[in-house]
């Protein structure tokens, strides 16, 4: 095979690989990968079979100017959301140009110029940690193909034109450089200056995947949370402490919706107390009472501004200047997280509300809004609800739903005019969001105000994390009825319709382990930012210093959880993190110990083979530190007489070290141990007297002075 033709097939294996991870982010489509996965493999099969003929220059320059109009179609139809897709797809389209017109050597650098550009967009664009191995995979196949070219141009300059049949030993040196490229990234990537971005974004990074999500948007549908009950994509984790409700009764609450339209509702308005602000050390105050416990929560990107707070809520710190309060006390971002949020919430004893107090003798009051109450509607609340205070009304509505009706899913886009009336009165059955709008407009009838609430229900334990995981699937909706001068919470759908969190099992362990994954991929790789290498740093001073004050005998390696708490630098608004770095710490600790091992054990590896060879050489270097000069010229038997005439006391010993090794070096006499612990004795003795000498020069030459 030529070089150029073995050139053409290692660069069309290349390109190849390196779009693969494009399409995973919506970065190009899978159909636009399939035909240049399909043009690369023609221009293989060209190679292979040895054709010769390339595009030339008029023919690239033609392509060049059809596709200036299909450029500019790209660019209209994507729009500058989406103006990465315009750009790969004139690299790829470009990159198929070159690889089928290579005639130089110099082209040949042009498309490996392309391909890391390509590879840099792959890179930029994707998102799961699966992007690690096509990053070692890209790493491994770049390294052969550029150690082949380098081969190639060995062989080229000493005229060769055809493969030799030797084979070029190199497979250990690339898997050791691939695995030292990797292992030296993760330290540098921690450890160099971090930007508050990404360079490069690619079209299908603003959400978390393609399944429907828990949107909470200002007006929702009846089948809004129905659609989403199958979704096992994580929506937050929640770490718990001090006094708490159990994980499948924990309940977040949203958003609230007090307008009901038929078969949809429209989303509570601001709240009477407008605006939130932070106090520089409480944060925000919802609800005023006692901190009985905490909740801190990672809440991942949902595409929702509510931000989902625990019913026994009562202050919220989190890194944002404001906040806005609905009516229902539901608390609500300025936009939609597109990144991992943290924020810690002090939890009361007991549920609380934040919800405005409802004005009963305003005819407009939103929470009793009777639109939707028809008098079918108005006489069913009458049965139901019997006589006695709001609270006792109330709650035999709610068992009503709870027992005489059935959970189902089955109503997922459906309903009819009356939708709420036709699941009273007729199917009987329905999912949570029937249950509970049901329920609202019923106590309406009844003249107790009420609204509907959305949010998440239940929390499941993972094996893989400390906390608890709330996943898309546990979104609810319940209701809140003002009973006894108070916001009360009720949930009218039966049990068997509650989110479930206590499923086990080998899928689900499997799954929490996955999600466990890709949560530390999202928190300190996606994630990390300027403010975590802050705290990295100020961890790793901190390790630094208690080992200087364990070393100088003061205090031990770790100290105290309090003054780690008291040390540890904070985010800005006042939220102390919650994320420990010793994972971190131990991952790049246990990579500096794992590379100084490697390093170790190659330099004993490499260590030299003691033999009279060895001992002659040493010989040799230790003469001319003593004022003995030796010509690299000067054969073994002339320099043991002269060193000999030099240094009588050891001459024996420096004619029997030569002799050992003329015999073993050439007249193949192997040394036995005897003989080389007998070679290395003489050579320490050898090695004193030079000492000796050197001590006596140094002597006369200060009294000479």
């Amino acid at each position: 095979m030529s070089f150029a033709r073995e050139k053409r097939l290692l660069l069309g294996l290349l390109a190849l690989l390196v779009p693969l991870p494009l399409p995973l982010n919506d970065a190009i489509s899978w159909g636009v990968l399939l035909l240049f996965e399909m043009a690369v493999a023609l221009y293989l099969h060209r190679v292979w079979r040895g054709h010769d003929r390339w595009l030339p220059n008029w023919a690239l320059n033609l392509m060049g100017l059809v596709y200036l109009p299909l450029l500019a179609l790209d660019i209209l139809a994507s729009g500058r959301a989406q103006a990465l897709r315009p750009v790969l797809h004139l690299a790829l389209y470009g990159l198929v140009a070159k690889l089928f017109s290579l005639r130089r050597e110099r082209d040949k650098w042009q498309v490996t110029i392309g391909l890391f550009v390509v590879f840099l967009a792959a890179m930029a664009t994707s998102v799961h940690p699966a992007v690690l191995l096509y990053l070692a995979a890209f790493l491994g196949a770049a390294l052969w193909t550029l150690v082949r070219f380098a081969y190639l141009h060995l062989l080229a300059s000493f005229g060769q034109r055809e493969l030799p049949g030797v084979k070029l030993p190199v497979a250990r040196l690339l898997a050791v450089s691939t695995v030292a490229t990797l292992v030296l990234a993760a330290p540098l990537f921690a450890l160099l200056p971090r930007v508050r971005s990404p360079f490069v974004v690619g079209p299908g990074l603003t959400g978390q995947g393609r399944e429907p999500m828990a949107g909470f948007s200002d007006e929702m549908g009846l089948d809004g949370i129905g659609r989403i009950r199958g979704n096992r994509e994580v929506a937050l984790r929640v770490e718990l402490s001090g006094v708490h409700p159990p994980p499948s009764r924990l309940r977040l609450k949203a958003a609230t919706y007090e307008g009901f339209e038929g078969r949809s509702w429209r989303r509570a308005g601001r709240s009477a107390r407008g605006t939130l602000h932070p106090d520089p050390l409480t944060g925000y105050e919802l609800v005023a009472g006692a901190e009985a416990g905490a909740a801190r929560i990672d809440l991942e990107p949902i595409g929702a501004t509510g931000l989902p707070v625990p019913v026994e809520g009562l202050r919220l710190e989190l890194d944002t200047p404001v906040l806005d309060l609905d009516a229902g006390g539901a608390v609500r971002l300025r936009s939609a997280p597109t990144r991992l949020l943290r924020y810690r919430v002090a939890l009361g004893a007991t549920p609380v509300s934040g919800a405005d107090r409802p004005d009963l003798d305003d005819p407009e009051e939103p929470a009793l809004d009777p639109h939707g109450v028809g008098a079918e509607l108005r006489t069913l609340a009458r049965e139901w609800a019997g006589e006695g205070s709001a609270r006792d009304r109330a709650v035999r509505i709610e068992q009503r739903l709870r027992t005489e009706y059935a959970y189902s899913g089955e109503f997922v886009g459906r309903g009819g005019a009356d939708p709420i009336s036709d699941f009273l009165f007729r199917t009987r059955a329905g999912h949570c969001e029937y249950f509970a709008s049901a329920m609202v407009l019923l106590l309406r009838a009844e003249g107790i105000p009420a609204r509907l609430v959305t949010g998440f229900l239940g929390a499941e334990t993972s094996s893989w994390e400390k906390g608890l995981i709330v996943r898309q699937g546990n979104a609810h909706a319940w209701v809140e009825g003002y009973v006894e001068g108070g916001w009360e919470t009720f949930d009218p759908t039966p049990p068997a319709g509650w989110p479930d969190s206590s499923a086990q099992g080998m899928g689900i362990w499997l799954r929490q382990a996955y999600d466990s994954l890709i949560h530390r991929w999202d928190r300190f790789v996606l994630s990390f930012d300027f403010y975590d290498q802050v705290r990295l740093y100020a961890d790793l001073a901190g390790y630094w210093s208690r080992l200087l004050a364990q070393l100088r005998g003061e205090q031990g390696l770790f100290a105290s959880p309090a003054a780690e708490a008291t040390e540890a630098p904070q985010e800005p608004g006042g939220v102390p993190p919650a994320t420990s770095y010793r994972p971190l710490l131990a991952l790049l600790w246990s990579l500096l110990l794992a590379a100084g091992a490697a390093l170790a054990w190659r330099s004993w590896r490499r260590r030299p083979v003691w033999s009279a060879t060895r001992a002659y050489r040493l010989l040799r270097q230790r003469l001319p530190a003593a004022g003995f000069a030796v010509r690299d010229s000067l054969p073994p038997l002339a320099l043991a007489i002269r060193a000999g005439r030099v240094y009588p006391e050891v001459r024996g010993e420096i004619e029997r070290l030569v002799r050992r090794y003329l015999e073993e070096a050439f007249a193949g006499r192997e040394s036995g141990p005897e003989q080389l612990a007998a070679a290395r004795a003489e050579l320490a003795v050898i090695e004193r007297a030079l000492r000796r000498r050197r001590r006596a020069r140094r002597r006369e030459t200060r009294r000479a002075r």
